[in-house]
């Protein structure tokens, strides 16, 4: 609640924080500066505190609020009260709710956040500061006017927060009153019911005095009970505090003129006993209590009330001491009242009191450690036990330090080490003496993980001075300049040599042997570098031992250790403080290479785990390879596969090895893919004759495969061979129509063969197995397409009929653009063809084929038999023209399909077309 509280005023009326009344003057003039400018200021602040009156209060407002943030400062003389009333307010109030003297509305604003179920009302006397609270609190409704004058329908709840003294207080007064000398200095019966008009009957009041003077709570309860209010209740303790009443149907007025009719006497030094207390006092002194009591009656008041309470707390009677203290009634009763408290563990009660009266130091600051350290504030209750100065403090001294020690180990196991090295600091700066060999060791090491090596070297000089381990240890690592031994990246550790040793001296520490080890490994002294590290890696945990592993492996290897071990060390290095994939991959090479299939196996196991990404971009042959002898090919032509859909061109070797690698699972869509990405580079590197060679060795293993049969009757199709073409192409229509039984696959490849053998008779028995299957599906109820009467007819099957529209094609072979070409003419379609073995992929060619990109109709792409140079900027170009593309995705699978892809594409032909007739 404190820190919302703050955060409200910081952002809507500039409070910075809390500021002493003694200090009001010193801020003006700091903030002010020219004595003139705050004359007028400074006039009305000293008319307001000489209790001036209403007046003095309006003047003092109005020229706080002609002041930059004058708000903020009067803010923060009220800001512990606004923080006090903030925390009690909220849950007490009802209904409609007044707060009177609002000031520019900084409480209600709040209250009014914490609690938007209520409605509430502010009401004000100064205009300039309604003005203010209007524009800042809008969320409030606002009343012009003096609270004893103001006509408003009463309210459910009235709020008098340091209002009610206002105007009525100098610097003279006592800062606590009995009840009749407060209803006499405030004319409390005669001014509260003025007040009261603007409360319901049954409705609540909330009084609270404030950080003025002449309190007196005591006397405010007092004072409703005889107006006749029932429920009356106090909150808070000593400086803060309220009282909260339920107002009666009417007020009783005779108990009023009564009270204020008697006089106020000064209390008589004498009790009505006739016990002088001078003798009383004179038996305190002599520490005979047990007689002080038996003079003075339990019903005691006044500073009989006080001497009694000071017995009664020298003999341990905490309860009743408390009791004779509060009827004291002055404030050096309520300060021994304070320390009782804490003896009774009210902690919260004493606190605030407690806190004004540490300035005077000794059992004071002793007390309020006491509180900080049962509400677990450990810093300061510590900073209050050695600034008090007793002897008695050395007990709560090891007790906050060993609560202290207690977070800082908390810390230290949640990898908090600011917060470590923020408490040993603190520590340290109150007294260095205070610092415990376990905060030095936790302070160390936070010390060091944070890089503040001058702080650590601090520490483990002390602790080296105690003949402790970790201390040597500390001067080593700080010397260095090392975080921590695994931060070791080949620094001298020669100089540290003598620390290392002194470390090892004392205990058996792995990180000194760690390093002693790595010494010795470096000097080339390998049997005691191999105990060190033998040590390290027994008593050492997480990456520690795992670095001592990796070390001690290597030692391993220069001693000529067998392969296994070595390697086994390596594998526990790795499960302790992981290796990056490329060194795991170098080590299961060495393994293979050394005849440990199954450490090899493992190790690239690993490595697979840290990812083979890494690896590839390092050694991606020699990884593949590897992978092959250890997992087979498939493993290896995932990895493969894998690097080539990340390369935009890659090598033909690199194509040539995926290719060997996927025969072993050909049927794989992965496999089929590579293939062909693999023919293309072939061609497109000119090397026509090893891509048959492929083709030939494919058909050779799988005699009846399609897309080989498809891929050589295309390929001699490109060379004009054309009888072997359509030897190719008829086998493939005979694995089509006997084997897959796929009608619609072979019509289209008996499409093909009318194309390229026009005048062959024989093909025409093929056209009539087709019909005659045909005819036996539609016997069977099946359905079936039905087939042109004669050759010719198949040919140009549902091919449309063109009126002039324009064209162009970018890819196909010149073989198949000779052919098609006439034949497309023919049906009224103008081509322009740029075929891949004429065009090239200069800008001379790129030039022209965009020239004519703006006058097409439409633009088709054979994919496969042009390079991505080429088609792309073809294909942009033309999205930006508005000129409708069609891919054909890998290869054309001669004339037929091309004119298949044709078909599918002339409605966006003829679409354009008529938009430019239009």
């Amino acid at each position: 609640m404190p820190e919302e509280l703050r955060l409200f005023l910081k952002e809507r009326f500039g409070v910075q924080g809390p500021l002493s009344p003694g200090r009001f003057e010193a801020e003006l003039a700091k903030q002010l500066g020219s004595p003139a400018k705050r004359a007028s200021l400074l006039k009305a602040w000293r008319a307001y505190l000489g209790g001036g009156g209403r007046e003095a209060v309006r003047s003092f407002y109005r020229e706080v609020l002609k002041v930059p943030r004058g708000e903020a400062l009067v803010y923060g003389m009220h800001l512990p009260f606004l923080e006090f009333y903030a925390k009690e307010v909220p849950s007490r109030v009802e209904g409609r709710v007044l707060e009177v003297g609002p000031f520019t509305g900084a409480l209600v604003g709040f209250l009014q956040r914490q609690r938007p179920d209520l409605e509430w009302h502010a009401l004000e006397g100064v205009e300039e500061a309604v003005e203010v609270g209007r524009k800042r609190v809008p969320e409030v409704a606002w009343h012009l006017g003096w609270a004893e004058e103001a006509e408003l329908p009463p309210f459910d709840t009235l709020l008098l927060l340091s209002v009610f003294p206002e105007g009525l207080v100098d610097q003279d007064l006592e800062g606590r009153l009995a009840p009749e000398a407060f209803w006499k200095r405030f004319a409390f019966f005669e001014r509260l019911p003025l007040f009261l008009r603007l409360l319901r009957p049954g409705g609540l009041l909330v009084y609270g005095h404030g950080p003025f003077l002449g309190k007196s709570p005591e006397g405010v309860e007092e004072g409703l009970r005889r107006l006749g209010f029932s429920q009356v209740e106090r909150v808070g303790e000593g400086e803060y505090f309220l009282v909260l009443a339920r107002r009666p149907e009417a007020l009783a007025e005779a108990f009023a003129g009564e009270a204020l009719e008697e006089p106020w006497e000064e209390p008589e030094p004498v009790l009505a006993g006739g016990v002088d207390l001078e003798e009383v006092r004179t038996l305190l002194e002599a520490g005979n209590h047990k007689e002080v009591l038996a003079r003075l009656p339990e019903e005691a008041a006044g500073e009989a009330a006080y001497l009694r309470g000071r017995a009664l707390l020298a003999l341990s009677r905490y309860a009743e001491a408390e009791e004779a203290l509060r009827r004291a009634l002055s404030e050096e009763a309520e300060d021994l009242r304070a320390l009782v408290l804490v003896e009774l563990g009210e902690y919260e009660r004493a606190r605030s009191r407690l806190e004004a009266l540490a300035v005077r130091g000794g059992r004071y600051r002793l007390a309020l450690g006491r509180v900080y350290l049962a509400q677990g504030r450990y810093a300061d209750a510590l900073r209050q036990f050695v600034e008090s100065g007793l002897l008695e403090a050395e007990v709560y001294i090891q007790e906050a330090l060993e609560r202290i020690t207690d977070r800082m180990r908390r810390y230290a196991r949640e990898g908090e080490w600011t917060e470590v090295s923020r408490r040993a600091e603190f520590v340290e700066d109150l007294s260095p003496g205070l610092l415990t060999r376990e905060m030095l060791r936790l302070g160390l090491r936070a010390a060091l993980f944070q890089g503040l090596f001058a702080r650590a070297e601090r520490y483990a000089r002390r602790l080296a001075d105690w003949d402790e381990a970790e201390g040597f240890l500390g001067l080593a690592l700080s010397a260095l300049r090392l975080r921590t031994p695994l931060a070791y990246r080949g620094e001298d550790l020669k100089a540290v040599e003598p620390y290392l040793t002194e470390t090892l001296s004392r205990a058996e520490i792995p990180e000194a042997s760690l390093l002693l080890g790595i010494l010795r490994q470096r000097e080339g002294r390998m049997a005691e570098a191999l105990y060190l590290l033998e040590q390290a890696a027994r008593h050492g945990e997480g990456e520690v031992a795992g670095m001592a592993f990796h070390h001690l492996a290597e030692v391993k290897r220069a001693l000529g250790r067998p392969l296994r071990e070595v390697l086994g060390d390596h594998k526990r290095a790795h499960a302790l403080r992981a290796y990056p994939a490329p060194y795991l991959f170098r080590l299961a090479r060495e393994a293979l290479e050394g005849g440990e299939g199954v450490l090899a196996r493992e190790l690239l196991s690993r490595a697979r785990d840290a990812g083979l990404e890494a690896v590839a971009e390092e050694d991606l042959l020699g990884l593949l390879h590897l992978l092959e002898r250890l997992e087979g090919p498939w493993a290896a032509f995932s990895v493969l596969y894998q690097a080539l859909s990340h390369t935009p061109q890659p090598p033909l070797e690199l194509l040539a090895l995926a290719y060997r690698l996927s025969r072993a699972f050909r049927e794989s869509p992965e496999a089929g893919e590579v293939r062909g990405q693999y023919l293309a580079a072939l061609y497109a590197s000119g090397r026509a004759k090893e891509a048959e060679e492929v083709l030939l060795a494919e058909l050779q293993e799988h005699p009846q495969a399609l897309e080989v049969l498809f891929d050589l009757a295309e390929h001699h199709e490109a060379q004009g061979e054309w009888s072997k073409a359509a030897g190719y192409w008829q086998k493939a229509l005979e694995v089509a129509l006997y084997r897959e039984k796929d009608l619609a696959l072979s019509r289209e490849l008996l499409r093909n063969l009318l194309f390229l053998k026009p005048h062959d008779e024989s093909l025409a028995l093929y056209l009539e197995e087709l019909k005659a299957v045909g005819k036996g599906l539609k016997a069977l109820g099946e359905e079936a397409p039905s087939l042109p009467e004669s050759p010719g007819e198949l040919l140009e099957e549902d091919l449309p009929r063109f009126h002039g529209e324009h064209l162009l094609v970018v890819g196909g072979h010149t073989q198949l653009r000779s052919r098609l070409v006439p034949f497309l003419e023919a049906r009224g379609l103008k081509v322009d063809w740029y075929d891949a073995d004429s065009a090239g992929v200069g800008k001379e060619a790129l030039r022209r084929i965009l020239s004519r990109l703006e006058k097409a109709h439409g633009l088709m792409i054979v994919s496969s038999y042009v390079g991505h140079d080429l088609s792309e900027p073809v294909r942009l170009e033309a999205e930006r023209l508005g000129v409708p593309v069609h891919v054909i995705p890998g290869r054309a699978r001669g004339a037929t399909g091309f004119l298949r892809a044709l078909k599918a594409f002339a409605p966006e032909v003829f679409k354009k077309a008529l938009k430019g007739v239009q």
